[in-house]
C-alpha cells in the first residue's frame, strides 16, 4: 500500500479523486486510470499479485495464499522508479 499511496501523491490524489476528474473530463486523471487498470492486469497476468487464498497443485486443497517473491521484488522496483520520478520532477529554486 506505500506503493499505491506514493504513487497517488505523484499523480495528483487518490485513485477515487482520478476517477471522479475522469468522469469530470480530465484527460490526464483518465489516463491515470486506464493505466491503474493496465497495471493490475499486467500484475496478475505475471503473477506479481497476491490472493488471500490459493489451491494447493499436489493436493487441490484450497490453503492461505500469499504475495509470490517476484511479487515482492516488483514492489521494491516501483518504489525505487516512484522515488527516481519524485527527485527527477523536483521544482528548482528560482532566483
Amino acid at each position: 500500500m506505500y506503493a499505491v499511496g506514493f504513487a497517488a501523491v505523484l499523480a495528483g490524489g487518490c485513485p477515487l479523486r482520478q476517477l471522479i476528474l475522469a468522469g469530470q473530463g480530465s484527460a490526464d486523471s483518465a489516463v491515470t486510470v486506464l493505466g491503474m487498470f493496465v497495471g493490475a492486469a499486467l500484475s496478475h497476468n505475471f503473477g506479481l499479485a497476491g490472493s488471500g487464498t490459493a489451491l494447493n497443485a499436489e493436493t487441490q486443497e484450497v490453503v492461505a495464499g500469499s504475495v509470490p517473491v517476484n511479487g515482492k521484488a516488483a514492489v521494491i522496483i516501483c518504489i525505487i522508479i516512484c522515488f527516481a520520478i519524485a527527485f527527477g520532477n523536483k521544482r528548482s529554486e528560482g532566483k
